[in-house]
């Protein structure tokens, strides 16, 4: 959903602009061609993953239809900004991971169209040493580990920190979410000496609960992108996958369509590629990066999303 005031015609008239972060040509760099869509998404952009759609894309969309040579802007947001950057026109189109809010962002109507683009999964990482203790198996689930965590951070408190991006970004949520199941709040503290506030992107955030030796949730397209040394100092305690029954860390990537965006049809054109067998989903589950797979397909029968009035 949308934090920011919602205005039809200002966002048609006068869309604010947003210095995009990357611009993808595809196989027409040489040509120089204009932008014709605007993306709004953060992880995504970070791993690679959007370059890679992008340029697949245009290649496609070029081929298959005899249009000219576009271009595709990332406008770098976690999904809170995401949805305001679709809302006043700053993107065509926005990736975003909240399907709760999602929905609020149809009924708010900057939106009328959603897709499920691909699934990534989140993991809670923590430093080698584990001063928490943490006890993984097959049978504890992600509230478990959490509230190991709690109890170990209550007896060293010195020692045991969890690193929050605290953004109201996806991953920000989902924490939030599962502190809250377990009946725990530490951001509601001035100072909590367990939660460090850290507002920042995925790759910078994940760095720093590295350096700091902190426990964090994190996606895998993220965990994967980073710098070696980063995986090499922290352990993965809990790693979701799609077969598991418990699928509380899944982490489903949705491409949104702007209601009144600039380039509104290249926006439709993208989404129905996305959910292709032979477009978005082939080049997601086949995108690696160190060797790993990052992501993998959305289920077929729900790729076109029709959640309206449904919350």
């Amino acid at each position: 959903m949308a934090s920011v005031p919602i205005d039809p015609d200002r966002t048609k008239k006068n869309p604010p602009y947003i210095e995009p972060e990357l611009v993808y040509y595809g196989s027409y760099k040489n040509d120089n061609p204009p932008i014709r869509l605007r993306i709004a998404t953060g992880g995504a952009g970070q791993s690679g993953l959007m370059r890679a759609l992008a340029d697949k894309f245009i290649d496609d969309h070029v081929k298959e239809t005899g249009c000219k040579p576009f271009a595709v802007a990332w406008i770098k947001s976690d999904t809170a900004g995401s949805f305001n950057n679709l809302a006043s026109g700053a993107a065509d189109l926005s990736i975003t991971y909240h399907p709760a809010a999602e929905a609020i962002a149809m009924q708010q109507g900057f939106t009328d169209r959603s897709v499920y683009a691909w699934r990534d999964h989140f993991m809670l990482v923590g430093p080698t040493s584990n001063p928490a203790k943490l006890k993984p198996s097959p049978t504890t689930s992600i509230f478990d580990l959490f509230g190991q965590l709690f109890r170990g951070a209550v007896e060293n408190p010195a020692t045991v920190r969890f690193l929050s991006r605290y953004d109201k970004s996806a991953t920000n949520v989902k924490e939030e979410l599962i502190w809250t199941t377990i009946g725990q709040a530490p951001w509601a503290y001035p100072y909590s000496d367990l939660y460090h506030r850290y507002n920042n992107f995925p790759f910078q955030a994940l760095e720093v609960a590295a350096k700091l030796g902190e426990y964090t949730v994190v996606d895998r397209g993220t965990w994967y992108g980073v710098d070696k040394w980063i995986r090499d100092s922290m352990t993965v305690f809990m790693e979701q996958h799609d077969s598991d029954a418990d699928q509380t860390m899944l982490n489903p990537a949705h491409a949104l369509v702007g209601t009144w965006g600039k380039y509104k049809d290249i926006a439709n054109a993208y989404a129905d590629w996305t959910i292709r067998d032979d477009g978005g989903q082939k080049v997601a589950s086949e995108f690696t990066v160190n060797g790993a797979v990052l992501y993998t397909k959305a289920p077929k029968e729900e790729r076109e999303r029709k959640f309206r009035a449904k919350l």
